[in-house]
């Protein structure tokens, strides 16, 4: 066995280690799968993909080992020649593919079950004067007023949640804004990130302080 023969089944080998993780995979939701592993940005590729995928790669290692007990070593080497080329002059930026999964970084799949935690509990609020007390038409003062309510609040809030859940998991600051907006429900990576940036410190001090108990 040539050096480019044990290379060729060294990748090979990777490639069905990959594909024989993400057949689990499929299996997985959305919001578990960005999580499961530090995806590059792709497309997450179909169940019937990755099981094509898995049959060109036995076909492929058929042959090179056919190849290489008859004492031909010039599969391997057109092979090798085959990849180079690729990567240096055909190969174009595109997100329709199969990335490589590696065990040592795979995140336990029971821990991706996604729960929300519940918000810290707010400040008990000081109970405002009597009307008849307060100026006519004079406002509130701003710790005693209602906060904003709605859509907008709840969606920051579950940014903030699963920010701190991701930082808990190991995932590192500058991952959160891709990762979040992959999740079923989330706004666009530009938003995540401004909310991000705004309520940096607290996430960062809840996320220190561990998931909260129920």
């Amino acid at each position: 066995m040539t050096p480019a023969d044990e290379r060729i089944l060294q990748l090979l080998a990777k490639w069905q280690k990959s594909l024989e993780l993400h057949t689990r995979y499929t299996r997985l939701s959305d919001d578990q799968y960005w999580l499961v592993q530090p995806w590059p940005q792709h497309q997450r590729p179909s169940p019937w993909i990755v099981d094509l995928a898995s049959q060109r790669l036995a076909d492929l290692l058929r042959i090179v080992q056919s190849r290489i007990a008859a004492g031909d070593p010039s599969l391997s080497e057109a092979l090798e020649l085959m990849s180079f080329l690729a990567n240096l002059v055909g190969s174009q930026h595109v997100q329709r593919y199969i990335p490589m999964a590696e065990p040592a970084q795979q995140r336990p799949i029971e821990s991706l079950v996604v729960q929300d935690e519940l918000p810290a509990a707010p400040p008990p609020r000081t109970a405002a004067p009597p009307a008849e007390a307060q100026a006519p038409g004079a406002a509130a003062p701003a710790h005693e007023r209602e906060p904003a309510s709605g859509p907008a609040l709840d969606e920051d809030e579950d940014i903030v949640r699963d920010a701190i859940r991701l930082l808990g998991w190991g995932r590192e600051w500058h991952e959160l804004p891709t990762a979040i907006s992959r999740m079923a429900g989330r706004p666009k990576a530009a938003r995540v990130k401004q909310v991000l940036k705004a309520r940096r410190s607290e996430i960062e001090q809840r996320a220190s302080a561990g998931p909260a108990r129920h």
